[in-house]
């Protein structure tokens, strides 16, 4: 028969096992929560991104029907969207591309980037009826 001593360290020994496994198990879920909250902010800055381009480049492209064409054009923009002048300051920039002039259409391109991403974040083809 065992002592009372042997019972008590070998209760003592289960509990203590058993509260290992419970932290090792609040560990992982902690873990995947943190994994699924990254992903969730980082598609939410993708889906603000893709909104903000979109927004900005149907006001380029009424910019480009309010005006004749011409030249080709940029607006660059901070992190947060807001205009600046310079395109070293730029995260985002804008391009108007003049896509040509047919007898009745004026065509052109709208591109918007992203500093250090060669595709466009979003492009929008922009007609004109100039009668």
């Amino acid at each position: 028969m065992k002592t009372r001593k042997a019972m008590k360290a070998s209760k003592s020994a289960i509990f203590l096992f058993e509260l290992m496994i419970v932290i090792l198990v609040f560990t992982i879920a902690a873990a995947v929560c943190v994994k699924i909250f990254v992903s969730a902010y980082s598609m939410s800055e993708e889906s603000r991104a893709l909104t903000m381009s979109a927004t900005i480049a149907a006001s380029a492209a009424d910019v480009f029907k309010a005006s004749n064409g011409g030249d080709d054009e940029a607006s660059y923009f901070d992190e947060d969207w807001n205009p600046v002048m310079d395109e070293a300051d730029a995260y985002y920039s804008v391009e108007i591309e003049d896509a040509g002039r047919t007898d009745q259409l004026l065509s052109a391109t709208v591109n918007v980037y992203a500093r250090g991403e060669g595709a466009p974040i979003y492009t929008l083809d922009v007609e004109k009826y100039v009668g």
